[in-house]
């Protein structure tokens, strides 16, 4: 799990998004990711829009490629909105909304990590993890009626954002608490 030191949770739901003190080398992680997804992003067009290339030839490949340019683009937005905070009104109060969730996440699989007070975080082993200590994360944080939650990941090299299953959390989520 990712260390999330000082995680100061009325800041993090006034401003809607997961407020902690970060390390260099996450900071660093973060700006290698840029770097390399832009340059995924950017190169099916140079290729494409080559002047020397034959235009007669163009095969299926290169609309491939732009396929791959555009998972390399939400992959941009995924990281950038990586601790952004989904907000859930729920019609029951905190205490219920917290035993629906940890219920929730119990029958799901998850490893309980943290459950006090007003946060609760859940993990999961990653899919092609050789390490136990890389997993992602569920973090919710209550607030009265509201749920405030998001999932980050932890990896070997680079801190991949999560893609999709963000997702279907929500949609779980929102069906639980409503």
């Amino acid at each position: 799990m990712r260390s999330l030191k000082n995680l100061n949770i009325k800041k993090s739901i006034e401003q809607n998004k997961l407020i902690y003190s970060e390390d260099w080398l996450d900071k660093f992680g973060t700006i290698v990711l840029y770097l390399f997804f832009s340059w995924g992003f950017i190169l099916p067009f140079l290729i494409f829009f080559d002047s020397y290339r034959n235009y007669s030839k163009t095969g299926f490949e290169y609309y491939l490629l732009f396929i791959f340019s555009l998972f390399c683009a939400f992959t941009i937005y995924r990281k950038a909105t990586e601790k952004q905070l989904t907000k859930i009104i729920g019609k029951y109060n905190a205490e219920e909304n917290k035993l629906l969730i940890n219920q929730y996440c119990e029958k799901k699989g998850f490893e309980k990590h943290r459950n006090s007070g007003n946060v609760i975080i859940y993990n999961k082993l990653n899919y092609l993890a050789l390490n136990q200590r890389f997993q992602t994360s569920r973090i919710f944080l209550l607030h009265k009626n509201d749920i405030y939650f998001t999932m980050i990941k932890e990896n070997q090299k680079m801190n991949i954002p999560v893609l999709f299953s963000q997702i279907s959390l929500k949609r779980d989520i929102r069906n639980l608490c409503q």
